[in-house]
């Protein structure tokens, strides 16, 4: 499976304005009619107008949660957003890669397990892997070479976010080991290691997106 190239150039593109604010969500799926693209990052000053009965389902950077605002005015600012005249409701945990993850603390490869979730738009075929690098990464590491399954590692650069095609996978059913290399700065140049798990192809979103703290 493959991305589009739509949904390539509009996730290459989702860090542009990062040099004057920071995101604060991103949007992984909306109902029919609302003004916004899903995987568009939400930036201080943003304002979405779900209506009535509209609604968007965001992954809260700050908070690492999946959350759902129904109906009213969705505002964001440099302190997160808020939510007018809407009912708010937390979805799940989202996928939050985190230095202190798993179960043994004196180990540097630990990780997660992301499922892929279904999403219910023209880009529904997309099959890709979103990374998002929080500030202090970007402050300590400028590089990073994803493999999946053992594979040859591709490199990335840290200044956006990372958007790559999972791997084909024979049978479907079978989970894919994703390793994370991150090299540190100049004059350091230290490698440290994370690790992901994407579970067997399920009924879900086909673009996973992980925010790698």
């Amino acid at each position: 499976m493959q991305a589009t190239s739509a949904i390539a150039g509009l996730m290459f593109a989702l860090s542009a304005g990062s040099a004057l604010a920071d995101p604060i969500a991103l949007v992984l799926d909306k109902s029919e009619g609302v003004d916004v693209s899903a995987f568009t990052e939400l930036m201080p000053g943003d304002v979405v107008d779900l209506g009535a009965t509209g609604h968007v389902d965001l992954l809260d950077y700050s908070a690492c949660q999946e959350v759902r605002i129904q109906a009213g005015v969705l505002k964001v600012s440099s302190e997160g957003y808020t939510a007018e005249g809407s009912e708010q409701k937390v979805l799940r945990a989202g996928n939050c890669l985190q230095a202190d993850s798993g179960t043994d603390s004196e180990k540097a490869d630990k990780g997660l397990t992301v499922t892929l979730r279904g999403l219910t738009l023209e880009n529904k075929k997309a099959a890709s892997l979103m990374l998002r690098f929080d500030n202090k990464l970007r402050d300590q590491y400028d590089t990073v070479f994803v493999s999946f399954g053992g594979g040859e590692p591709k490199r990335f650069d840290m200044l956006d976010n990372i958007l790559t095609d999972m791997p084909n996978r024979e049978p479907e059913d079978e989970a894919v080991e994703v390793e994370l290399f991150l090299q540190g700065k100049a004059p350091d140049y230290g490698v440290v290691m994370r690790t992901i798990t994407i579970d067997p192809v399920q009924v879900g979103r086909k673009t996973a997106v992980v925010i790698v703290k």
